[in-house]
């Protein structure tokens, strides 16, 4: 038999006790996931419109600097990056090998400009931080990218799709999938013409047709 000094009294937590402490323990854990969820739908969504708001500053800035930006993505790393293309050569020439260009070939040019063999990648000059590469918050991931080149999707063994702005006032056509989460796909279509991103609550595929 235990014994206890004397006036010393035995505290046992009673059921309702226990139950009381589960629940507000179970409230907390409950706060803090509805917390930590608007969190990350926020910084989700911040990343949507930055991306959205990059392409319609790519296409300014390529018509400032009179320079080729391309903005590339690596889909399996949930990354993108920008660079400028730095080429010695930018006239393009036809068949005959004439300076002036068909209508078609320099429309087929500001569409989708050739940067040639020779060109290389370097640091955006205005804004040097933009080649560092930006990474999709919380569970935020591209599905595919299309661009004149074709669809990748995330897992192809192929070169990292990118999308080239032109001096020139034009983009390429782009559509980009990005999924919010699992279950909320996002699109955004690049408009070649205007520059300008269009973004869709959905997955919604887009064809470029134009000189087929």
């Amino acid at each position: 038999m235990r014994r206890y000094p004397k006036g010393h009294t035995e505290r046992a937590f009673t059921l309702i006790e226990l139950v009381l402490v589960i629940t507000i323990m179970g409230l907390m854990i409950g706060i803090f996931s509805v917390r930590l969820s608007d969190i990350n739908f926020w910084k989700e969504e911040a990343a949507l419109r930055k991306l959205r708001d990059l392409v319609v500053y790519l296409n300014n800035a390529a018509v400032m600097d009179q320079s080729f930006y391309r903005l590339e993505f690596d889909l399996e790393n949930r990354q993108y990056r920008v660079g400028v293309i730095k080429n010695d050569s930018s006239i393009i020439k036809n068949q005959s090998g004439a300076n002036i260009p068909l209508l078609r070939l320099e429309l087929s040019a500001m569409l989708s400009p050739d940067m040639g063999d020779e060109s290389t990648l370097i640091p955006p000059p205005s804004m040097p931080s933009l080649a560092e590469p930006t990474t999709l918050p919380g569970q935020m991931e591209f599905l595919d990218v299309m661009t004149p080149r074709g669809k990748v999707t995330t897992g192809d063994k192929r070169e990292n799709p990118y999308l080239i702005f032109s001096p020139r006032g034009t983009s390429e056509f782009g559509v980009i999938h990005v999924a919010l989460g699992p279950g909320h796909p996002v699109t955004i279509l690049v408009n070649p013409w205007t520059g300008m991103a269009e973004v869709y609550r959905e997955y919604k595929d887009f064809k470029w047709n134009l000189g087929r």
